[in-house]
């Protein structure tokens, strides 16, 4: 094969011996300077990863056919490993994967914990946002950088309501260092150690959520009467079709209600919920943490400013805009992803009215839905049917 792509067990000190004659062979070898020390007086051109990125790595063993190429990396290359941007690059063909024993399985039988129903994120180079499709699950391997480290990992749990997790902390696995480190999230707000480390999050019991959508009003932090009420939060969730991953807006949160309910039935959606008053971004922030919701980031202030920073959406809710609809529509859809679409609550006529208007400017076709909603209220030991205010949602786009 011309690319041989072969794993190194964690605290190795030396490759077996025919893995080593084949790497010899090799014209060019890349790695870790760990690595590339098990293949002393190596003949051939190195390209240590500290000094060269290993995407370079493998456009560089792409762009060069006639020669052969040996890239060492930790463990199993195809698990969260350089195998993947190699096979982006070279024929499938023309690349062996030799894997090894890997920092995650050594971890979790340190830890003498079952893994086949772990799940697993990689942190190595990553937002630590990416943590938060994978929380709940029992298990979780996680693999960490400098930056992402225990104690980080640590303090994004806690603020995101998730510090029932057990954490175990595996460093310089296979080395004499190695340590291995059990106990509450907590303890590990101020953990200092090897960044040679993976982490082990432990827990019992399913995933407590709940899961809507329409959950009832009560479960919500809010102000008396400004929420946005269950059966309008149902109808405005299936409207916006919300993706699987990607951004939304929720402009003019208020308590946060659809952003949590957005967050809870996409994990791995990064939910934004704007709000311009204290007392709405303290019912956010709440529930943020009631309900778990580690992909939902609360932004306090007015839009459209606020929304100047954010990424751009693939989904917005407008629940309110503080007299300033046509401002805040017009950097929505500026900023709206192919594909996207813009959900809009309008209480008032005027308001519904605007959002019509705004949209004949746009050439737009709008879908306007209005819900209205009953609920039962005891009347002397019976009971009634009592009209909620009804409210117009307006769809644009997607």
């Amino acid at each position: 094969m011309r690319v041989l792509v072969a794993g190194v067990e964690p605290g190795a000190r030396a490759l077996p011996a025919d893995l080593a004659e084949r790497v010899r062979g090799a014209d060019l070898l890349a790695g870790a300077r760990r690595h590339l020390a098990l293949v002393p007086g190596f003949g051939g051109e190195l390209l240590p990863f500290e000094e060269h990125r290993v995407s370079d790595v493998a456009a560089r063993v792409a762009a060069e056919p006639g020669n052969r190429a040996a890239i060492l990396a930790s463990g199993d290359p195809g698990f969260f490993g350089v195998a993947a941007l190699v096979l982006r690059r070279v024929p499938a063909e023309e690349v062996e994967i030799v894997p090894a024993v890997s920092s995650m399985q050594l971890a979790f039988a340190r830890a003498r914990e079952p893994w086949s129903d772990a799940r697993f994120v990689s942190l190595h180079g990553r937002p630590l946002e990416n943590l938060a499709p994978v929380l709940g699950a029992r298990r979780i391997g996680v693999f960490t950088d400098a930056g992402n480290s225990p104690a980080r990992i640590a303090g994004f749990l806690e603020d995101a309501g998730w510090d029932d997790y057990e954490m175990v902390v595996a460093e310089d696995l296979g080395l004499d260092s190695e340590r291995v480190r059990r106990g509450p999230v907590a303890g590990f707000r101020d953990w200092t150690g090897s960044d040679l480390n993976v982490v082990l999050l432990l827990r019992e019991g399913p995933d407590p959520r709940p899961l809507g959508p329409g959950l009832p009003d009560g479960a919500f932090a809010h102000d008396r009467g400004l929420i946005t009420k269950r059966e309008v939060r149902a109808v405005a969730l299936g409207l916006l079709g919300l993706p699987a991953e990607g951004v939304l807006w929720d402009v003019g949160a208020g308590s946060g209600s659809v952003a949590v309910e957005a967050g809870l039935l996409r994990p791995g959606l990064r939910v934004f919920a704007v709000e311009k008053t204290a007392e709405g971004v303290g019912h956010i922030r709440a529930n943020r943490r009631a309900f778990r919701l580690a992909n939902l980031t609360p932004v306090a202030g007015e839009a459209p400013d606020a929304l100047r920073d954010l990424p751009d959406p693939d989904r917005v809710f407008v629940g309110g805009s503080g007299g300033h609809l046509r401002e805040v529509l017009d950097a929505a859809w500026a900023r709206l992803r192919p594909g996207g679409a813009v959900v809009v609550a309008a209480v008032l006529l005027e308001t519904l009215a605007e959002v019509l208007g705004w949209a004949r400017g746009q050439g737009l076709e709008p879908e306007v839905t209005e819900v209205r909603a009953s609920r039962s209220r005891p009347v002397a030991g019976r009971h009634r049917l009592a009209p909620e205010n009804p409210v117009f949602l307006v769809r644009l786009g997607g």
